[in-house]
């Protein structure tokens, strides 16, 4: 069967017809997919829908700070002038930072010198026979010195050393304000940290330098001692403007039990007058009926002067205090590598 030229003309304009139909139809459905994607949002991809941009739009318009140019250049000011601060602060708090030696100290030399710093800081003046501590007060170190005392290991020297120097600067501060007597001192271990911590510490950031940061670091110490008021207030105010940066924690006080200077005299004086009226009823019994001599002008009558009690403070038992003193330490301190080339 043969087809006329009409025929396949038309077929060929049929043919033509459904392609153009069917393209027209993709088009329009493609374009029906792509707004409902832009209304809706594309979970794959994550972006946001139209509802949640106009929400996110509304939003912004509604903020305290409008994300103006003129807003941002002022967060990017803000944002420097605080890195500039927290520099200085930072500087500022690691003035009192401890300054490795420029040789490492050997194990049984730093054994010396500790003994020969214990022996200071207990001759420092004080309450017990006018020193600050008694001759078995070895202020933290009691595992290295005395009849049991032993060799400290090399690789403990850089902390004992740093312990030794922040325990004697507390000293010295305690001799200064007037600190009656030092009871015990106790070298608090170091807290570990967790191990994530320290991953997260030890993994640079991206575009760091190789260089690592300083590094902080905390030592606390438990201090039990003996003061007056007075020494203990200017204790405390010279550790909170000292150079070295301090936390006091824990800090408690009491006094002794039965050392009220006060209350003690009022007993001793109500005794005295007990024994007093003791031995004079006697007497009083025997003058019943006598005459009363009457007080003459001008003068008070014995039974109604006042009674008068004058004590000094300053005589009174000192308090027990206890405290835990945290002292900070920023890695600021220069290196003795440095110091040699500031010198030069």
């Amino acid at each position: 069967m043969s087809l006329s030229k009409q025929q396949i003309a038309g077929i060929g304009g049929g043919c033509a017809f459904l392609l153009v139909a069917g393209f027209l139809g993709y088009m329009f459905y493609d374009a029906a997919a792509e707004r409902a994607i832009v209304e809706t949002g594309d979970e794959e991809s994550g972006e946001p829908g139209l509802s949640e941009a106009r929400e996110t739009f509304v939003g912004y318009n509604r903020a305290p700070v409008f994300p103006s140019q003129e807003s941002i250049d002022s967060v990017k000011s803000n944002a420097a002038q605080y890195v500039a601060w927290y520099a200085n602060a930072r500087k500022m708090a690691a003035r009192g930072d401890y300054a490795e030696p420029a040789v490492p100290e050997d194990n049984s030399a730093f054994k010396d010198r500790l003994k020969s710093e214990v022996d200071r800081m207990v001759k420092l003046p004080g309450g017990v026979n006018g020193h600050i501590a008694g001759a078995d007060c070895l202020f933290g170190f009691e595992k290295y010195l005395g009849e049991n005392g032993i060799l400290p290991d090399q690789k403990d020297v850089p902390l004992l050393a740093r312990q030794l120097a922040s325990i004697r600067h507390v000293v010295d501060v305690f001799a200064a304000a007037g600190v009656y007597e030092v009871q015990s001192i106790r070298r608090l271990e170091p807290a570990k940290e967790s191990d994530d911590r320290n991953e997260q510490r030890q993994k640079p950031k991206k575009g760091a330098s190789e260089a690592s940061a300083p590094s902080e670091t905390s030592l606390e110490y438990a201090f039990a001692l003996r003061a007056r008021p007075t020494a203990l207030v200017k204790m405390l105010n010279i550790l909170s403007a000292d150079s070295c940066f301090m936390v006091v924690k824990d800090f408690s006080f009491r006094k002794p039990d039965a050392s009220d200077m006060i209350l003690s005299s009022m007993s001793a004086k109500d005794s005295e007058e007990n024994k007093s009226s003791a031995s004079s009823s006697g007497r009083r019994r025997r003058r019943l009926g006598a005459a009363v001599e009457q007080p003459k002008l001008g003068e008070e009558d014995s039974s109604q002067k006042r009674s008068r009690l004058v004590v000094d403070p300053e005589l009174d038992a000192p308090f027990d205090v206890t405290f835990t003193l945290a002292v900070y330490d920023f890695g600021l301190a220069p290196s003795p590598l440095q110091e040699g080339k500031e010198a030069k």
